[in-house]
């Protein structure tokens, strides 16, 4: 790539970040940043037309098989000097693909080319504005869109590398107030651009921004700002060096002072700037897709951390807004999936809170639980053997009704029945290995739980 300067050198990197550990976890390793860490096997993709200008137009990869619909979303600039360069260049659909495949939906845009390489400040002001207006209603498209694209629009992010990296810093933090009078003039007057744009009536807000050895022109317009913000960038970046003139280091030090979420990873291989198509150095190429998953998995809404709070006999899980699972003495209470739950028995309860993407986050056991409710006699009882194969037997000293449910390990109920007479047989011998609860409930309402493993 040719070198190109913006103001005064526009350019930057650090060495920082081992990206944050969520508090919850997610299935099939959604969203795990791993190298080789992913959710999904295949992925989709599809032609978009984001805007109404002839280069708006895009590509996105979404994970084949997912059926959630509040997935996250980033949208992708690619390199360039914001004069050449391709939004389905190799390097790009392979970091596109690798994110849909940890079950992000990525959308790579297309955006408006200088005719040339610029040759000076003006020029390549201008061509920034261009391109922050194109990101700008690549954002507003996707929220009106989010149905067929299945996204959650509070979670929407823009990244980029090198030129794209610019412009999303730029998307990001420059308001129109901020932005260079004349440029903006000869570029349609604001960052709408009515005559091209389209979806005017949605917001461009986003949730984060991930970059890839980028830089911003004028460290003022990160004053208050407080969207999380990401980078790698190499420090030997003749191209856009990483610690002068508006460069990544000097980003991430003007966020971290005014206590905005921020991360910056640096590299130190000789002479390279972005990890292009031919770069000579694979690790290279992994080490700042690595550092990109990192920091994108840090800005996501995770779940946090599952909790409970009592008021009498009324237990309450946090956070709100998601899906719930009761248990007593780690066993599922059936059908407790509201946020709150009124206990019935003394024990220790905890809760799981799951979004729906499927990440999920388990309290701490709420122990020593103090309740109006006396706890009734119990008959003896046993279920044998444990482990078992499959077939187990229960017996109780009591004549009485007794209800038996089993559960697998997420609360559904694989087996139900009201006994009397005992001994009783259960064949468990066509489902899975593994471990299973049970609960026994007695004509007084009085419950007992327990575990047991089919090997």
């Amino acid at each position: 790539m040719k070198k190109y300067c913006l103001p005064l050198a526009l350019f930057v990197s650090l060495n920082t970040l081992v990206a944050q550990v969520a508090s919850d976890s997610c299935t099939n390793n959604r969203f795990r940043p791993g190298l080789n860490v992913f959710a999904f096997s295949n992925v989709n993709t599809s032609p978009i037309t984001y805007g109404k200008a002839a280069a708006n137009v895009g590509r996105v990869y979404s994970p084949t098989g997912d059926n959630t619909t509040c997935r996250p979303v980033i949208i992708w600039a690619h390199g360039g000097g914001f004069y050449t360069g391709s939004y389905i260049e190799q390097k790009t659909t392979d970091l596109m693909t690798q994110l849909a495949r940890k079950g992000y939906v990525a959308i790579t845009i297309e955006y408006r080319l200088w005719p040339s390489m610029p040759t000076n400040n003006q020029q390549y002001q201008e061509a920034l504005i261009r391109g922050v207006q194109d990101m700008k209603a690549a954002i507003r498209y996707v929220k009106a869109n989010a149905t067929s694209l299945k996204i959650d629009t509070s979670q929407v992010f823009v990244g980029g590398s090198s030129a794209g990296a610019i412009i999303a810093n730029h998307t990001t933090y420059m308001s129109a107030s901020e932005a260079f009078p004349t440029a903006l003039a000869n570029q349609g007057g604001n960052f709408l651009v009515t005559t091209l744009n389209a979806n005017l009536s949605f917001s461009d807000k986003i949730a984060g921004c991930v970059t890839q050895a980028g830089a911003i022109w004028d460290l003022a317009f990160l004053n208050g700002e407080t969207i999380p913000w990401g980078a790698v960038h190499n420090t030997t970046d003749g191209t856009v060096p990483h610690s002068t003139g508006g460069g990544s280091l000097q980003i991430y030090n003007q966020l971290q002072s005014i206590g905005t979420k921020s991360f910056l990873h640096l590299t130190n291989s000789p002479n390279l700037h972005t990890p292009f198509p031919g770069t000579p150095v694979a690790a290279y190429v992994d080490t700042f897709n690595l550092q990109s998953y990192k920091q994108l998995y840090a800005m996501l809404k995770h779940t946090g951390q599952a909790s409970i709070t009592a008021n009498g006999n009324l237990l309450t899980a946090q956070p709100a807004g998601m899906s719930y699972q009761w248990y007593l003495n780690n066993v599922p209470i059936s059908g407790a999936t509201a946020q709150t739950y009124t206990v019935s028995a003394t024990g220790k309860y905890s809760v799981r809170v799951q979004n729906c993407n499927n990440c999920f986050s388990t309290s701490a056991g709420f122990d020593n639980v103090t309740t109006s409710i006396s706890e009734p006699t119990f008959a003896n009882f046993d279920i044998f053997p444990n482990p078992t194969s499959g077939k187990i037997t229960y017996v109780s000293s009591s004549s009485e009704l007794s209800d038996l449910t089993f559960f697998d390990s997420f609360g559904v109920v694989i087996y139900h029945k009201t006994v009397k007479d005992t001994p009783t047989e259960i064949d468990l011998s066509d489902y899975p290995k593994g471990v299973y609860y049970y609960r026994v409930t007695n004509t007084n309402k009085s419950v007992k739980t327990g575990k047991i493993l089919i090997y």
